[in-house]
């Protein structure tokens, strides 16, 4: 049955005590409620780890972990997903929120399916947005006005799986690996090609939103807009480390492994 199935939600936290409560409610106001929910703290200088750690106290299904020092965006999520029990893992930023039945719809899908990754589109909405604001809007409307919606285009393949919109069985990690440490930014995307290939995407897509994607000033993504330079020197990072698993295959040399 589906409320059998335990799924891990990871929350990379570092900086973001405006947006982590918005955050947390959304998986809380979850309509699948058979999830644990893990928020890494990648030593935070705000008091984001404080807001977490109270909503730890008040539900079981949450754990707050503090790194002990600032490590990057994927080694955060590592250490979630190294800490996860759940068959299945979804990755959600601390700025960003999930629509309601957002686990259940992806949950729905690779049961559907029978696949180990699907991944759905997302709703870009303003950095001042309220999460009783987000679930006022109009879903339906919103995807006839597609500048409104990050959403899958075929030309673009993988390019266009949303980080925030997956869903992954383990499995996958114990057999690819986990997320490139030395990638503080395109991780996801090295990820990507290292599952499907370069060129091309496998995944199945669920064409349908199922989270709130915050666009905001101090976002990975607004920051990778302004400094074009910057972000094409991450690209090449990213492609780089693609290139060298490619050639020397995904060894525990070159690539941290999920164990268990």
């Amino acid at each position: 049955m589906e409320n059998e199935v335990l799924i891990s939600v990871i929350v990379s936290l570092y900086n973001y005590k405006c947006f982590i409560k918005d955050c947390i409610k959304s998986i809380l106001n979850q309509t699948y409620k058979n999830f644990e929910l893990i928020i890494v703290d990648d030593c935070s200088t705000d008091n984001s780890y404080e807001k977490a750690k109270k909503f730890e106290k008040k539900d079981n299904r949450i754990k707050v972990i503090k790194l002990d020092k600032n490590m990057g965006y994927s080694t955060a999520k590592n250490e979630g997903i190294i800490s996860s029990k759940g068959e299945y893992i979804v990755t959600l930023d601390a700025d960003d929120m999930m629509i309601k039945d957002s686990l259940e719809v992806r949950l729905k899908a690779v049961l559907k399916y029978n696949v180990p990754f699907v991944y759905a589109d997302a709703i870009m909405v303003k950095n001042d947005i309220s999460l009783e604001n987000c679930y006022k809007l109009d879903i339906k409307k919103i995807r006839k006005e597609r500048t409104k919606i990050a959403h899958y285009d075929p030309s673009y393949g993988i390019y266009s799986i949303h980080a925030q919109g997956i869903i992954i069985h383990r499995d996958i990690y114990k057999k690819y690996g986990l997320y490139d440490e030395n990638l503080r930014s395109r991780s996801d995307r090295e990820m990507w090609w290292r599952l499907f290939g370069k060129d091309k995407s496998e995944a199945y897509h669920l064409k349908k939103p199922v989270v709130y994607y915050r666009y905001h000033r101090d976002s990975m993504w607004r920051k990778r807009k302004r400094n074009k330079t910057l972000d094409q020197k991450v690209i090449k990072l990213s492609e780089k480390a693609y290139e060298m698993r490619k050639k020397n295959g995904i060894t525990e040399k070159n690539t941290r492994f999920l164990k268990k």
